[in-house]
């Protein structure tokens, strides 16, 4: 209950924090009224986050939400829909571990030096 008057609040700032953090925000509040067993409030505010974070253009982000949106729709039995969704997702598939925050790091001494899978 915290965590979702946190965010509600941090929206109710307006549009100084930019859409991905807006869209995040609506993400995440997403993922609490799953949580309480609200679908139709879920569904709500990932839509809404999918907005935001089209403008911003955050691939990687946009993949995950349309997956968590996917996964809504086909536990409520909309097949077509969370179909949609997934195709929609990957369409936004970006390098991976891309998101807004950037391009995950790699571990010092971990750098891909060669093929994934060696050829014998």
């Amino acid at each position: 209950d915290e965590a979702a008057e946190l965010l509600s609040a941090f929206l109710e700032l307006g549009d100084r924090h930019g859409a991905v953090h807006a869209g995040g925000a609506h993400r995440l509040l997403g993922l609490i009224a799953e949580e309480r067993g609200d679908a139709e409030t879920a569904e709500e505010h990932y839509v809404t986050a999918l907005g935001l974070l089209e403008r911003s253009g955050a691939s990687g982000d946009l993949a995950d939400l349309c997956r968590l949106l996917g996964d809504l729709l086909r536990r409520g039995g909309r097949i077509e829909a969370a179909l949609d969704a997934y195709r929609t997702g990957l369409g936004h598939r970006s390098t991976p571990g891309t998101t807004t925050l950037g391009p995950a790091p790699t571990a010092p001494g971990f750098a891909p030096t060669g093929p994934a899978f060696p050829r014998h």
